[in-house]
């Protein structure tokens, strides 16, 4: 029988789920070549609009949480701009390009504190919870 993830394991999950998607929005039109359009656009979104990450109680630092929705207005703005963008649209409009830095800036920030585990509490990645506690 396998145990139910503590919600802190779930929001550590999330935190590098970001990243990774921080990582195919930094690489431009490949990225966009790599997900789609639909990928591009929504696999971001299912990450960081969850309740926790607006209020702030998520495993994302402060800043961490300002540089991600940050992000999630640009790309808002980009599917205002055409929601019905095709793949070859989008591309040419330079909103990859205009994303990218960001996810770049964004992706650097995360790895100044690195990626939480993904089968231990941790305080910070790297700080198991247990012996955090401890001290």
């Amino acid at each position: 029988m396998t145990e139910e993830p503590s919600e802190r394991l779930i929001e550590q999950r999330i935190r590098n789920r970001i990243y990774e998607i921080l990582e195919i929005l930094a690489d431009s039109d490949a990225g966009v070549d790599l997900v789609g359009i639909k990928g591009y656009f929504h696999l971001f979104e299912d990450f960081v609009h969850r309740p926790s990450i607006e209020a702030g109680t998520s495993a994302l630092s402060k800043d961490e949480r300002s540089v991600v929705l940050e992000i999630a207005e640009f790309l808002e703005a980009a599917s205002e701009t055409n929601p019905d963008f095709t793949k070859a649209e989008f591309i040419d409009s330079d909103w990859p390009g205009r994303i990218a830095p960001a996810a770049r800036n964004a992706r650097a920030l995360f790895l100044r504190r690195g990626l939480f585990s993904e089968k231990a509490e941790e305080l910070e990645p790297g700080q198991p919870a247990a012996i955090a506690a401890g001290r």
